[in-house]
């Protein structure tokens, strides 16, 4: 619940924000939330990992890995204005790193949450990008985003800069 306002007191209520796995029931209300942030990515699917922070049952924070294209990938990292920079996002990331454990994982954050990213363990990766993280990359740059393609890569190294297809998207 708000303040008068609408505004939340969040200095000394971090303890009340709760980060917790959603389980099928929690999946509608966590898409109304993005659609609430206009996040313009693709629905939540059945498949996802949907980590969600609630302050006071409500969603004041989101984040989800999803398997595409082969690829295990961080997306869709929202939290509430209210809930920015007050540890909300790092709980969540620490949660969505957790879950990731050894696999290859990828992301595309904004150009400015680079060194958030980096937190989690998610590097600026140097020469070739899979083709559906390079591919996916230009289209958003083209609409005039300024995002950049981050990888956290596989604990076992096979050799290839990505690791390999299993360690990519493989549970």
């Amino acid at each position: 619940m708000g303040l008068e306002g609408g505004e939340y007191q969040v200095a000394g209520d971090m303890a009340h924000i709760q980060i917790v796995d959603a389980g099928p029931d929690d999946l509608p209300a966590a898409q109304r939330f993005y659609d609430s942030r206009r996040y313009g990515g693709a629905a939540i699917r059945p498949s996802d990992f949907v980590v969600l922070a609630r302050h006071q049952e409500q969603i004041v924070g989101i984040g989800r890995l999803s398997r595409e294209h082969d690829l295990l990938w961080l997306r869709g990292m929202q939290v509430q204005p209210e809930f920015q920079r007050s540890g909300v996002g790092t709980r969540i990331l620490d949660r969505l790193s957790e879950e990731i454990g050894p696999r290859w994982c990828c992301c595309l954050p904004y150009d400015h949450l680079v060194a958030f990213y980096r937190r989690g363990g998610f590097g600026v990766p140097i020469g070739e990008l899979p083709p559906p993280l390079s591919a996916r990359l230009q289209g958003y740059r083209s609409g005039g985003l300024q995002v950049v393609a981050m990888v956290r890569p596989a604990r076992a190294h096979t050799g290839h800069p990505f690791g390999s297809k299993q360690s990519r998207g493989a549970a």
